[in-house]
């Protein structure tokens, strides 16, 4: 059975975001620039089309990662070696909370999520396979 988790939104991002928006916007008008203007309502349209597709997706034993058309990634759950908690950390990855999952697998592979129920997430992992290290930052 297929399962998607959808992406955390924390505060501290939507209040970042809606404040570039707000100073681009002020700018915008101030400077009567319509290009400006034209630039910041793509970038908050983008912004916006990335956050309601990210998700991550749990199917057999497969864990696909997708963000908009820029990020897809697929891992396979029996690689995965640990799954950390870091709270409060801004490292690059698709999702937009503070309160993220870095994934190790395989050799070498990691990567950093957000999902909004991250306590079913991990389980659900778990599930698949046992021997999955969790641990908090």
């Amino acid at each position: 059975m297929m399962i998607v988790y959808k992406t955390k939104a924390s505060l501290l991002i939507k209040l970042l975001f809606v404040t570039v928006l707000i100073v681009l916007l002020i700018i915008a008008l101030v400077e009567k620039s319509i290009a400006l203007l034209a630039v910041t309502a793509g970038f908050g349209a983008f912004t916006l089309y990335i956050f309601f597709t990210t998700h991550y997706i749990i199917y057999e034993n497969t864990l696909t990662i997708k963000s908009g058309f820029l990020f897809t990634a697929s891992v396979n759950i029996e690689s995965i070696r640990k799954v950390t908690r870091m709270k409060r950390h801004l490292l690059s990855g698709p999702g937009f909370s503070v309160d993220r999952l870095m994934i190790e697998y395989s050799e070498h592979g990691c990567v950093i999520i957000a999902p909004r129920l991250r306590e079913a997430f991990v389980q659900h992992l778990k599930r698949i396979n046992p021997d999955i290290l969790y641990t908090e930052q």
